[in-house]
C-alpha cells in the first residue's frame, strides 16, 4: 500500500492558530458483541447510464436523473437508496433563469476506458456567477429517508463505485481545489464529509479527506484532515473511484474509505457525524463539480450497502460495525506477540481468528482461557469467540506485534 502524510488539525476559534500533530499510527481497540455477524454485501443499484436513463430537464433548473437502465433494469430514481423523491440535480448559483450559461449535466455518449462507445453522465460547470455570494456549483444530490431506520436509507452508511474522466482548469486562479464527492448532514448544521484534489491550478495536485462542524450553513473547524501525495489525480483519463463511508460521532467507530483503481488512497476512522446530531441525515452527493472550473464524466455507477467481496474497500469489520455494543470482554496483552488470555469469567468452547480482509486463518477450541497466537504475521486480527448462548458470538479487536 503506498504511504499517506497523515494531519490530524484542529483550528482554535479564538486564536486563529492552527495545531497540527503528525500520527504514524492509530490503534483503537474495539471489542464488541454481535448476533449472527457475518459479512454480507448487497447490490442496491447498477447503471451505466445506458439507453433509457436521461436527465429530465422539465422543472427549469431542479434536473432530475430519469428512466430506466436498457441493460441493468435498474430505474432512476425509484431504485435508488434513500428518499429518491428528493434526488436531483442541484445549480448552486444565483441567476437560476440562465443556470446553463454556468452549470449543466447531460447524459451523453464517449469514448470508455477499453476504448469503445459508453453512455456516461456529463456534469460541466462553466464559470462562476459574478452575482453569487459563494462558490458555484452543479451536484447531483441524494436525500435520506427520514421515515427508514436503516443507515443506508439515512444516506448514513454506503458503498459507491465508478468510473470517472475529469478535466481541470488550470488556469482558473479562483479556486485551487476540486471537490468530485461529498457528504453533509441535513438543515445546514452538523458535520461534513468530502474528497478534494489541491493545488488543481498546477501541475501536480493531490488528493485530501476533510471532515468539518457546519454552523448555520458556514463551514466551521476542521475536525480531522488527511492528504496522499503518493498516489496522483488523474486528469482527462478514466480512472474508478470507490467509497465507503459509515456516519458515527465515536472516532473509534466512525469510516470513510477511499480507493483509486484498486489502491487504498485513505483509511479513515475517525469521528464522521456531529456528537450533537448523531442520528441526523447525510444528504450524498456522488457527482460532483465545485471548485475549480471544469468537468467530469461518470459511468459504470454501482450502489452497494457495503463494499463487495472483490473490493479493495472489503474489511470483515464493515458488515457488524452496525451492531457495535458496549463490551468487558477483553483479551490481554493487546498488542501481544505470543499468547492471548481471556478474562476468568469468560467461558468460550471454539475461537476463529480472522484477518481484516475475512479470511480465518486459525481456529480451534480454547485451552484454559489461553490461544497461542505466535505463528501469526505481525498485524490486525478479529478474535471471533464462540459462546454457549445460542447464536452468539463474540468478535475482539487485537494485534500481533
Amino acid at each position: 500500500m503506498p504511504s499517506m502524510k497523515l494531519k490530524n488539525r484542529i483550528i482554535s476559534l479564538n486564536t486563529k492558530h492552527i495545531i497540527a500533530v503528525q500520527f504514524c499510527l492509530l490503534v483503537v481497540l474495539v471489542p464488541f458483541s454481535s448476533t449472527n455477524a457475518q459479512t454480507t454485501s448487497n447490490l442496491l443499484f447498477k447503471s451505466s447510464f445506458n439507453n433509457g436513463v436521461i436527465v429530465d430537464k422539465t422543472v427549469a433548473w431542479n434536473h432530475h436523473l430519469s428512466g430506466t437502465d436498457a441493460v441493468t433494469n435498474y430505474t432512476f430514481p425509484n431504485d435508488l437508496p434513500g428518499d429518491n423523491r428528493e434526488h436531483f440535480f442541484n445549480y448552486v448559483i444565483g441567476d437560476v433563469d440562465n443556470y446553463f450559461k454556468y452549470a449543466n449535466a447531460d447524459i451523453v455518449s464517449t469514448i470508455g476506458d477499453d476504448g469503445n462507445s459508453t453512455n456516461a453522465l456529463y456534469i460541466e460547470f462553466i464559470k462562476d456567477d459574478p452575482n453569487f455570494v459563494s462558490y458555484s456549483r452543479v451536484q447531483y444530490a441524494m436525500y435520506g429517508d427520514i421515515l427508514s431506520n436503516d443507515p443506508v436509507q439515512r444516506m448514513n452508511k454506503g458503498y459507491v463505485k465508478y468510473k470517472i474522466k475529469t478535466h481541470l482548469d488550470h488556469n482558473d486562479l479562483e479556486s485551487d481545489w476540486r471537490l468530485p464527492i461529498e457528504w453533509k448532514d441535513m438543515d445546514d448544521d452538523g458535520f461534513r464529509m468530502g474528497l478534494y484534489m489541491y493545488d488543481t491550478n498546477t501541475t501536480t495536485p493531490y488528493w485530501v479527506v476533510k471532515g468539518q462542524y457546519m454552523i448555520n450553513g458556514e463551514l466551521g473547524d476542521d475536525i480531522w484532515e488527511y492528504q496522499n501525495y503518493e498516489i496522483p489525480v488523474t486528469e482527462d483519463d478514466w480512472f474508478e473511484l470507490e467509497v465507503y463511508w459509515y456516519g458515527h460521532p465515536d472516532p473509534s467507530v466512525g469510516k470513510l474509505k477511499v480507493a483509486i483503481n484498486n489502491q487504498v488512497l485513505f483509511d479513515v476512522t475517525n469521528q464522521t457525524k456531529d456528537a450533537n446530531w448523531p442520528d441526523k441525515m447525510f444528504y450524498f452527493m456522488p457527482f460532483k463539480v465545485y471548485g475549480a472550473v471544469g468537468y467530469s464524466w461518470i459511468t459504470d455507477f454501482e450502489y452497494w450497502d457495503n463494499p463487495p467481496s472483490n473490493s479493495v474497500l472489503h474489511d470483515a469489520l464493515l458488515a457488524v460495525e452496525d451492531e457495535i455494543m458496549e463490551s468487558d470482554i477483553t483479551v490481554y496483552p493487546n498488542p501481544t506477540s505470543k499468547f492471548l488470555t481471556l478474562p476468568t469469567d469468560f467461558i468460550a468452547l471454539n475461537y476463529q481468528i480472522i484477518t481484516i480482509t475475512g479470511q480465518v486463518i486459525k481456529q480451534g477450541t480454547i485451552n484454559n482461557r489461553v490461544i497461542d497466537v505466535s505463528d501469526l504475521e505481525n498485524g490486525v486480527y478479529l478474535l471471533k469467540n464462540a459462546k454457549n448462548a445460542p447464536n452468539t458470538n463474540h468478535y475482539i479487536k487485537f494485534i500481533k506485534n
